[in-house]
């Protein structure tokens, strides 16, 4: 369905409301009659214009339940037809558009949602289904602005609603508009105290603002309260990091290796021991990520600075091998990624 679609049947209606008119106004004959009396005119039959209602009747309303059904049990194809069927007998019903609108969107076909969830609410605009719905798919469309539109008008029609309340955060958040999803994250977790993803939206919130302490607040509520997704923890050990409490950023960094041993977590262990001045531990670290991801530049540099200090510290003897080490690791590094001016400073200034 695209944004121009238009069911069949309005035209249809249009026109038969163009013929019914025509042929209200009717033909009237009189006669007059030798005796002086007057025929009565003749009407012709006037059409019956079709009913159109936004709300269902008893019959389509159980039609409605049947599609409904089907798509619950993920059976598509019957649940448009009957929408479909629906909308071509009252274009104007308004449910339909909403349930279309819900299937689409359960099947992928965002693109054809949209104007399903458009017309439901032209037609409908107290539907907060079909405005929570507009809202998710503009925002999945990368129409943002358009977005918060849509979950403006639905947190009006229901403004505890814990989803409506969330995703406009995240909308605000990502359009640098950190007082506003802070708002509504807040707002969110009065509904449901007990919401993890609520905690960790305003914890991102807080952080964006940078108010840091208040975000790791959030965060270890979050981590009490769900399973935290991978990007939680990063953000956790950041947090840290930034409040410089580097010990609990290593025991976040060190859980993380747990849950993900990717090359990026076993770095930020191995930074967060070096800011603890735990060299040994921290060069550890990065080893273990420059041996899952040779080419991962964070390590590959936190590896030639702990080898590089260490060869300061040793007095720089020009054969010493902690030299090359450095050396070596800072080359990779660059090679990896050249766009690193400090690590380039480096080469250059101890003439490695």
């Amino acid at each position: 369905m695209s944004a121009s679609w238009k069911p069949r049947s309005e035209s249809l209606v249009a026109l038969g409301a163009v013929a019914a008119s025509l042929l209200a106004g009717g033909c009237t004959t009189r006669s007059t009659i030798e005796t002086g009396s007057t025929a009565q005119p003749k009407v012709a039959p006037q059409m019956t214009r079709p009913v159109m209602r936004t709300e269902p009747s008893t019959d389509e309303e159980m039609r409605l339940a049947d599609a409904r059904a089907a798509a619950s049990e993920d059976d598509y194809d019957t649940a448009l037809r009957i929408f479909r069927e629906l909308l071509q007998e009252n274009p104007t019903l308004a449910d339909a558009y909403t349930g279309m609108g819900e299937v689409l969107e359960n099947k992928g076909d965002i693109e054809l949602a949209e104007p399903a969830y458009a017309r439901a609410i032209s037609l409908d605009p107290s539907d907060f289904t079909a405005a929570s719905g507009y809202g998710r798919v503009l925002e999945a469309l990368g129409r943002s602005k358009e977005a918060i539109r849509a979950l403006q008008r639905a947190l009006t029609i229901r403004p505890r609603d814990l989803d409506a309340n969330l995703a406009m955060s995240r909308l605000l958040l990502a359009s640098n508009q950190g007082d506003g999803a802070v708002a509504f994250a807040e707002r969110a977790i009065r509904v449901d105290p007990q919401n993890g993803p609520a905690h960790l939206a305003l914890a991102r919130a807080y952080s964006k603002l940078g108010r840091g302490p208040d975000a790791i607040r959030e965060y270890e509520t979050a981590c009490e309260l769900i399973e935290p997704p991978i990007d939680v923890m990063f953000a956790l050990v950041n947090a840290y990091a930034a409040e410089k409490r580097y010990r609990e950023a290593a025991n976040a960094a060190e859980a993380l290796t747990r849950t993900a041993p990717t090359a990026a977590a076993f770095e930020r262990l191995g930074w967060s021991l070096f800011r603890l001045n735990e060299f040994k531990p921290s060069d550890e670290a990065y080893r273990k990520a420059i041996e899952l991801d040779p080419a991962y530049w964070p390590a590959l540099n936190g590896a030639g600075v702990n080898a590089l200090n260490a060869w300061i510290k040793a007095g720089k003897g020009p054969d010493d091998p902690l030299r090359d080490e450095a050396r070596a690791m800072l080359q990779r590094s660059l090679r990896a990624n050249p766009d690193q001016p400090k690590v380039a400073s480096l080469l250059l200034k101890y003439q490695l």
